[in-house]
């Protein structure tokens, strides 16, 4: 019978687990820490582990370096709350198979176990034969928010070959900064990265530039950017690049596309070759605009103010976290960047005050920009219920289903807050353990 060790620290998700490997016909193994893993597996041989990264004692990174230096390593399943690039790459490149964010989808993990448990010896033999590759110069991306733990994670796994990748995002999300990383995390990173533009070619040399720009990229990668923009003839002369590149063997390019436009309406109007969106989408990274990630901001405005002036230490004041994380952000990071490139500017203190924000950002004050997030919220709210109440009376949900739903979301938000910990929400917000674990498994399905 087979064995999966599962380290995890959160006891009912670690019950969830075992439930599932048993049904899969396995036997469960359960550790609560990173050391207590780590003792079980140098006792006995186990097929698979599924590991937590936050753990109590260490970092599940590092368990899983000790797992895989094993004269024979089990294949892993990376499991997380907080996805970064870097444990994403790190996890890759220490070798473990997948990599699940919470909260996990069980099904999603059921299938991947049910895979690596039929592959047996085989798999057992071809997994000390993987070699790790470095991950080459660091490369910030910040994002805890869920949208962007899932991006992190696609991104590893197109660090991880060399098919074609779409990235999708508006405009300023990070799309072009994504593909750099892929670039110089993958097996072409030694390889030049040509990027390509249309519109900065006159319309009678783009196919001169389009195929000169190939031909640079040989052996490294082709960069995209706004792959829609591009008239049909030069999307079918991609097109056929893209073909003669598959048979040239190690010397192909590897190719990166970028679009802010949603490619599918835009092969719906005529304006997009089908054909060629499924020689560029092999691969799919979808970056999610900032204001879908408000709990990225606070991180996200440190950073990109040291950026803006290195070497001078800066705090930013509550009431300015108030107002950026208040702002729409339609330009998205790059509108964020310049925003703290401002502030930079005019401020010459240390403490960075709402006044200092461009006047697009900048509210009166902390309550004023916490009443702009209500306000924000109550919109929002009347907005779905609008949705919600629409058509015949008779189809209206009650009331109780409108409040779940909004409950659902708030709890969803919470255990992000909380590292996916019951435990640590119950008891930082007040609530009654009991209460807790019965709407985790109403809302969210949890055991």
């Amino acid at each position: 019978m087979p064995i999966v060790l599962i380290i995890e620290d959160e006891y009912a998700l670690a019950a969830a687990l075992a439930t599932v490997v048993r049904r899969l016909g396995a036997e469960p193994v359960v550790a609560a820490s990173g050391q207590s893993g780590l003792d079980k597996a140098r006792r006995q041989v186990f097929d698979v582990v599924l590991l937590d990264i936050g753990l109590p004692d260490m970092s599940g990174l590092k368990v899983l370096d000790e797992l895989r230096r094993q004269a024979s390593p089990p294949e892993v399943l990376i499991i997380t709350a907080h996805g970064s690039l870097e444990n994403a790459l790190e996890a890759r490149r220490l070798g473990a198979r997948e990599y699940f964010l919470k909260p996990l989808n069980l099904g999603e993990m059921q299938t991947c176990l049910r895979s690596l448990l039929g592959n047996g010896e085989e798999r057992r033999a071809q997994a000390g034969a993987a070699s790790a590759e470095g991950t080459g110069e660091h490369t910030i991306m910040i994002g805890a928010a869920p949208g962007m733990q899932r991006a992190f994670a696609a991104i590893a796994q197109a660090c991880s070959n060399t098919a074609p990748v779409l990235l999708s995002g508006p405009r300023g999300s990070g799309t072009t900064l994504a593909a750099r990383v892929i670039h110089r995390n993958s097996r072409r990173s030694s390889g030049p990265l040509v990027v390509f533009r249309a519109d900065e070619w006159p319309a009678s040399g783009q196919e001169a530039a389009l195929e000169l720009a190939c031909d640079k990229a040989a052996g490294g990668s082709l960069l995209v950017e706004e792959v829609a923009s591009l008239s049909l003839p030069l999307q079918g002369l991609l097109s056929r690049l893209i073909a003669v590149s598959g048979e040239e063997g190690e010397q192909a390019l590897r190719l990166l596309v970028t679009t802010a436009a949603p490619l599918a309406q835009e092969i719906a109007a005529g304006r997009f070759r089908e054909d060629l969106f499924y020689q560029i989408a092999v691969l799919q990274v979808t970056l999610p605009p900032l204001a879908e990630r408000v709990e990225d901001v606070p991180a996200l405005a440190s950073y990109l103010l040291g950026c803006a002036a290195p070497g001078r230490e800066w705090v930013l004041a509550p009431e300015s976290l108030a107002c950026l994380k208040a702002h729409g952000w339609p330009g998205n990071v790059r509108e964020l960047a310049a925003a703290m490139r401002h502030a930079a500017a005019v401020c010459t203190g240390s403490t960075v005050l709402p006044r200092h924000l461009p006047v697009s950002v900048a509210c009166a004050g902390h309550a004023e920009g916490m009443g702009h997030l209500e306000e924000a919220l109550k919109r929002a709210l009347a907005a779905w219920m609008d949705q919600k109440l629409t058509g015949p009376e008779a189809a209206w949900p009650d009331y109780d289903a409108l409040l779940a739903r909004v409950e659902k979301n708030m709890l969803e938000s919470l255990l992000l807050r909380f590292e996916d910990k019951p435990t640590r929400l119950a008891a930082a917000l007040n609530m009654n353990r009991a209460t807790l674990r019965r709407k985790l498994r109403e809302l969210l399905g949890r055991e």
